[in-house]
Protein backbone atom coordinates (compact mmCIF):
# COMPACT_ATOMS: atom_id res chain seq x y z
CA UNK A 1 0.00 0.00 0.00
CA UNK A 2 1.05 3.19 -1.41
CA UNK A 3 1.01 6.81 0.41
CA UNK A 4 0.51 9.78 -1.14
CA UNK A 5 3.84 12.10 -0.97
CA UNK A 6 2.28 15.52 1.23
CA UNK A 7 3.32 17.83 -1.35
CA UNK A 8 1.64 16.20 -4.29
CA UNK A 9 -1.72 16.14 -2.53
CA UNK A 10 -4.42 19.75 -3.15
CA UNK A 11 -3.90 20.63 0.55
CA UNK A 12 0.23 20.29 0.05
CA UNK A 13 0.60 22.41 -3.08
CA UNK A 14 -1.72 25.52 -1.29
CA UNK A 15 0.87 25.45 1.38
CA UNK A 16 3.84 25.50 -0.93
CA UNK A 17 1.71 27.86 -2.87
CA UNK A 18 1.08 30.30 0.08
CA UNK A 19 4.82 30.15 1.61
CA UNK A 20 6.19 30.74 -1.87
CA UNK A 21 3.84 33.68 -1.94
CA UNK A 22 4.48 34.82 1.36
CA UNK A 23 8.30 34.84 0.76
CA UNK A 24 8.12 37.04 -2.04
CA UNK A 25 6.10 39.40 -0.30
CA UNK A 26 8.47 39.93 2.53
CA UNK A 27 11.12 39.78 -0.20
CA UNK A 28 9.65 42.98 -2.01
CA UNK A 29 9.00 44.58 1.10
CA UNK A 30 12.52 44.57 1.88
CA UNK A 31 13.04 45.30 -1.63
CA UNK A 32 11.00 48.71 -1.67
CA UNK A 33 10.61 50.30 1.55
CA UNK A 34 13.51 52.66 2.31
CA UNK A 35 14.89 53.96 5.43
CA UNK A 36 15.97 57.19 3.59
CA UNK A 37 13.18 59.01 2.67
CA UNK A 38 13.26 62.56 1.41
CA UNK A 39 13.08 65.01 4.04
CA UNK A 40 10.74 67.79 4.46
CA UNK A 41 11.18 71.25 2.31
CA UNK A 42 9.64 74.04 3.17
CA UNK A 43 9.40 77.37 0.99
CA UNK A 44 12.08 79.72 0.86
CA UNK A 45 11.86 82.39 3.56
CA UNK A 46 11.36 85.61 0.81
CA UNK A 47 8.16 83.50 -0.38
CA UNK A 48 6.96 83.20 2.85
CA UNK A 49 3.96 86.28 3.33
CA UNK A 50 1.22 85.41 5.64
CA UNK A 51 0.57 83.12 8.75
CA UNK A 52 -1.38 80.17 6.81
CA UNK A 53 1.66 80.01 5.04
CA UNK A 54 3.78 79.43 8.00
CA UNK A 55 0.98 77.37 9.52
CA UNK A 56 0.84 75.71 6.88
CA UNK A 57 4.64 74.70 6.89
CA UNK A 58 4.72 73.85 10.56
CA UNK A 59 1.92 71.76 10.12
CA UNK A 60 3.55 69.65 7.20
CA UNK A 61 6.72 69.79 9.40
CA UNK A 62 5.44 67.96 11.90
CA UNK A 63 3.74 65.26 10.30
CA UNK A 64 5.50 65.01 6.98
CA UNK A 65 7.76 61.47 7.71
CA UNK A 66 4.57 59.92 9.70
CA UNK A 67 2.70 60.87 6.28
CA UNK A 68 5.78 59.43 4.04
CA UNK A 69 5.93 56.36 5.85
CA UNK A 70 1.89 55.82 6.25
CA UNK A 71 1.53 56.88 2.14
CA UNK A 72 4.84 54.65 0.84
CA UNK A 73 4.80 51.84 -1.19
CA UNK A 74 3.74 49.30 1.91
CA UNK A 75 2.71 51.34 4.38
CA UNK A 76 2.48 51.03 7.83
CA UNK A 77 5.00 47.75 8.73
CA UNK A 78 4.79 47.46 12.48
CA UNK A 79 1.03 46.39 12.14
CA UNK A 80 1.73 43.84 9.59
CA UNK A 81 0.76 40.01 10.23
CA UNK A 82 2.48 36.80 10.17
CA UNK A 83 6.04 37.53 11.68
CA UNK A 84 6.81 40.06 9.10
CA UNK A 85 7.44 43.20 11.51
CA UNK A 86 10.30 40.67 13.05
CA UNK A 87 11.49 40.02 9.92
CA UNK A 88 11.98 43.58 8.32
CA UNK A 89 13.28 44.72 11.50
CA UNK A 90 15.05 48.04 10.00
CA UNK A 91 11.79 49.66 8.33
CA UNK A 92 10.28 48.54 11.21
CA UNK A 93 12.21 50.24 13.78
CA UNK A 94 12.72 53.12 11.73
CA UNK A 95 8.46 53.77 11.85
CA UNK A 96 8.54 53.08 15.64
CA UNK A 97 11.28 56.00 16.01
CA UNK A 98 9.28 58.73 13.31
CA UNK A 99 6.02 58.10 15.67
CA UNK A 100 8.00 58.48 18.88
CA UNK A 101 9.27 61.34 17.90
CA UNK A 102 5.57 62.26 16.35
CA UNK A 103 3.67 62.34 19.51
CA UNK A 104 5.23 64.84 21.58
CA UNK A 105 6.15 67.20 18.80
CA UNK A 106 2.49 67.19 17.64
CA UNK A 107 1.58 68.39 21.74
CA UNK A 108 4.56 70.98 21.92
CA UNK A 109 4.02 72.34 18.80
CA UNK A 110 0.16 72.84 19.12
CA UNK A 111 0.45 74.71 22.36
CA UNK A 112 3.56 76.90 21.18
CA UNK A 113 2.03 77.96 17.17
CA UNK A 114 -1.98 77.09 17.79
CA UNK A 115 -3.20 79.56 20.51
CA UNK A 116 -2.31 83.58 21.44
CA UNK A 117 -1.83 82.70 25.13
CA UNK A 118 -1.23 79.93 27.38
CA UNK A 119 -4.20 79.70 28.79
CA UNK A 120 -5.99 79.89 25.77
CA UNK A 121 -8.27 76.58 24.93
CA UNK A 122 -6.50 74.53 22.22
CA UNK A 123 -7.96 74.03 18.85
CA UNK A 124 -9.91 70.89 18.70
CA UNK A 125 -8.22 69.47 15.28
CA UNK A 126 -4.93 69.22 17.01
CA UNK A 127 -6.19 67.87 20.30
CA UNK A 128 -7.62 65.41 18.65
CA UNK A 129 -4.53 64.36 17.14
CA UNK A 130 -2.56 64.47 19.49
CA UNK A 131 -4.34 62.66 22.50
CA UNK A 132 -6.43 60.16 20.36
CA UNK A 133 -4.47 59.34 17.05
CA UNK A 134 -1.09 59.29 17.47
CA UNK A 135 -1.11 57.99 21.02
CA UNK A 136 -2.59 55.28 18.99
CA UNK A 137 -0.53 51.46 19.46
CA UNK A 138 1.89 51.68 16.06
CA UNK A 139 1.07 47.74 16.42
CA UNK A 140 -2.95 47.39 15.81
CA UNK A 141 -4.03 45.49 12.72
CA UNK A 142 -7.25 46.10 13.22
CA UNK A 143 -10.11 44.56 11.75
CA UNK A 144 -11.04 44.88 8.51
CA UNK A 145 -9.24 48.30 8.20
CA UNK A 146 -11.43 49.45 10.97
CA UNK A 147 -9.58 50.53 14.25
CA UNK A 148 -6.37 50.14 12.44
CA UNK A 149 -3.00 51.99 12.81
CA UNK A 150 -2.83 53.25 9.56
CA UNK A 151 -6.36 54.98 10.20
CA UNK A 152 -6.01 56.91 12.97
CA UNK A 153 -2.81 58.02 12.29
CA UNK A 154 -4.48 59.16 8.72
CA UNK A 155 -6.73 61.21 10.92
CA UNK A 156 -4.02 63.04 12.49
CA UNK A 157 -2.34 64.34 9.68
CA UNK A 158 -5.41 65.39 8.15
CA UNK A 159 -6.47 67.54 11.34
CA UNK A 160 -2.87 68.96 11.43
CA UNK A 161 -3.83 69.51 7.33
CA UNK A 162 -7.28 71.04 8.28
CA UNK A 163 -6.60 73.60 11.23
CA UNK A 164 -3.39 74.98 9.31
CA UNK A 165 -5.78 75.21 5.96
CA UNK A 166 -8.26 77.33 8.25
CA UNK A 167 -5.96 79.58 9.46
CA UNK A 168 -6.90 83.82 9.03
CA UNK A 169 -10.05 81.77 6.26
CA UNK A 170 -12.91 83.81 8.78
CA UNK A 171 -14.83 80.41 8.54
CA UNK A 172 -16.29 79.54 11.78
CA UNK A 173 -14.18 77.96 14.47
CA UNK A 174 -11.01 79.00 12.34
CA UNK A 175 -7.27 78.26 13.11
CA UNK A 176 -4.60 80.76 14.84
CA UNK A 177 -1.24 81.12 14.49
CA UNK A 178 0.81 82.85 16.64
CA UNK A 179 4.44 82.29 17.08
CA UNK A 180 6.48 84.31 20.04
CA UNK A 181 10.33 84.21 21.00
CA UNK A 182 9.28 81.82 24.07
CA UNK A 183 7.54 79.29 21.69
CA UNK A 184 10.26 78.84 18.96
CA UNK A 185 12.98 78.20 22.22
CA UNK A 186 10.57 75.69 23.23
CA UNK A 187 10.58 74.00 20.16
CA UNK A 188 14.38 74.27 19.76
CA UNK A 189 14.01 72.26 23.09
CA UNK A 190 12.29 70.09 21.75
CA UNK A 191 14.24 68.98 19.34
CA UNK A 192 17.49 68.73 21.54
CA UNK A 193 15.61 66.71 23.80
CA UNK A 194 14.24 64.17 21.44
CA UNK A 195 18.18 63.83 19.98
CA UNK A 196 19.68 63.52 23.99
CA UNK A 197 16.84 60.77 23.49
CA UNK A 198 18.24 59.25 20.41
CA UNK A 199 21.43 59.62 21.94
CA UNK A 200 20.71 57.71 25.25
CA UNK A 201 19.19 54.89 23.45
CA UNK A 202 22.31 54.15 21.08
CA UNK A 203 24.71 54.84 24.43
CA UNK A 204 22.70 51.47 26.14
CA UNK A 205 24.97 49.20 27.76
CA UNK A 206 25.37 45.42 25.73
CA UNK A 207 23.82 46.27 22.40
CA UNK A 208 23.80 43.18 21.33
CA UNK A 209 25.34 42.66 17.75
CA UNK A 210 22.24 41.06 15.81
CA UNK A 211 20.39 44.38 17.85
CA UNK A 212 22.02 47.26 16.72
CA UNK A 213 20.45 47.45 13.55
CA UNK A 214 17.34 48.06 15.47
CA UNK A 215 18.81 51.06 17.40
CA UNK A 216 20.59 52.77 14.35
CA UNK A 217 17.11 53.11 12.80
CA UNK A 218 14.96 53.77 15.70
CA UNK A 219 17.45 56.39 16.38
CA UNK A 220 17.20 57.44 12.52
CA UNK A 221 13.16 57.85 13.03
CA UNK A 222 13.61 60.09 16.00
CA UNK A 223 16.27 62.27 14.11
CA UNK A 224 14.16 62.62 10.76
CA UNK A 225 11.39 63.81 12.37
CA UNK A 226 13.42 66.58 14.38
CA UNK A 227 14.98 67.55 11.07
CA UNK A 228 11.82 68.11 9.51
CA UNK A 229 10.74 70.41 12.32
CA UNK A 230 13.92 72.35 12.38
CA UNK A 231 13.93 73.12 8.69
CA UNK A 232 9.98 74.30 8.91
CA UNK A 233 10.97 76.27 12.15
CA UNK A 234 14.11 77.89 10.22
CA UNK A 235 11.88 78.86 7.81
CA UNK A 236 8.81 80.56 9.85
CA UNK A 237 10.99 82.09 12.17
CA UNK A 238 13.98 84.51 11.15
CA UNK A 239 15.02 84.50 14.95
CA UNK A 240 16.75 80.97 14.70
CA UNK A 241 19.07 82.12 12.36
CA UNK A 242 19.62 85.44 13.70
CA UNK A 243 19.72 85.08 17.16
CA UNK A 244 21.34 81.47 17.56
CA UNK A 245 23.64 82.24 14.33
CA UNK A 246 23.60 80.80 10.36
CA UNK A 247 26.62 78.38 10.96
CA UNK A 248 24.32 76.52 14.27
CA UNK A 249 21.95 76.19 12.13
CA UNK A 250 23.69 74.89 9.01
CA UNK A 251 25.76 72.33 11.01
CA UNK A 252 22.60 71.01 12.71
CA UNK A 253 20.95 70.40 9.24
CA UNK A 254 23.99 69.08 7.84
CA UNK A 255 24.21 66.57 10.54
CA UNK A 256 20.98 65.98 10.68
CA UNK A 257 20.80 65.03 6.88
CA UNK A 258 23.92 62.40 7.83
CA UNK A 259 21.59 60.49 9.83
CA UNK A 260 19.09 60.59 7.68
CA UNK A 261 20.78 59.10 4.54
CA UNK A 262 22.57 56.75 7.06
CA UNK A 263 22.12 53.42 5.21
CA UNK A 264 24.78 50.42 5.52
CA UNK A 265 24.57 47.07 4.05
CA UNK A 266 25.32 45.65 7.35
CA UNK A 267 25.36 47.29 10.72
CA UNK A 268 27.89 46.32 12.77
CA UNK A 269 28.64 47.90 16.19
CA UNK A 270 32.74 47.26 16.29
CA UNK A 271 32.51 43.40 16.47
CA UNK A 272 32.64 43.47 20.68
CA UNK A 273 31.83 45.42 23.44
CA UNK A 274 34.67 48.32 23.37
CA UNK A 275 33.97 48.90 19.73
CA UNK A 276 37.64 48.73 19.00
CA UNK A 277 37.70 45.88 16.88
CA UNK A 278 38.41 45.81 12.58
CA UNK A 279 35.03 45.97 11.98
CA UNK A 280 33.83 49.77 11.74
CA UNK A 281 30.80 50.83 14.67
CA UNK A 282 28.04 51.89 12.78
CA UNK A 283 26.12 52.55 16.08
CA UNK A 284 29.14 55.18 17.43
CA UNK A 285 29.31 56.42 13.95
CA UNK A 286 25.51 57.82 13.85
CA UNK A 287 25.77 58.77 17.31
CA UNK A 288 27.94 61.32 16.51
CA UNK A 289 26.21 62.93 13.70
CA UNK A 290 23.10 63.03 16.38
CA UNK A 291 24.95 64.43 19.22
CA UNK A 292 27.15 67.18 17.45
CA UNK A 293 23.35 67.93 15.81
CA UNK A 294 22.21 68.10 19.44
CA UNK A 295 25.44 70.80 20.58
CA UNK A 296 24.60 72.80 17.71
CA UNK A 297 20.89 73.05 18.75
CA UNK A 298 21.68 73.70 22.49
CA UNK A 299 24.37 76.49 20.99
CA UNK A 300 21.35 78.12 19.40
CA UNK A 301 18.98 77.82 22.15
CA UNK A 302 21.84 79.50 24.52
CA UNK A 303 22.38 82.35 22.29
CA UNK A 304 18.45 82.75 22.04
CA UNK A 305 18.33 83.50 26.21
CA UNK A 306 20.58 86.37 26.05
Amino acid sequence: MTFPKPLNTIFGKILVGLVAVYVLYVAVIGLFSTTCPAGFTPPKAEDIQDDKTRAMIMAEATVHSLDSELHSVFGWIPNDLFFVPKILDNIVNYQKGVIYATRPASDIIAKTVSRYGKNDTLDQRLVDATSRSFVYSDEVWGFWFIYDTEGKYKQGVQNWRSWAASVDSGVKNAGVYNVKSDDVYLILKYCNQMLEYALGYLNKENIKHYESDNYVYFAKGVSSVVEDILRGLVAVDSSVVQRGGQENVDAALKRLSFVRDFNPWYVVAGGNDTGDAMLPNHVAAIARHIDVASNRINDIMQSMEK
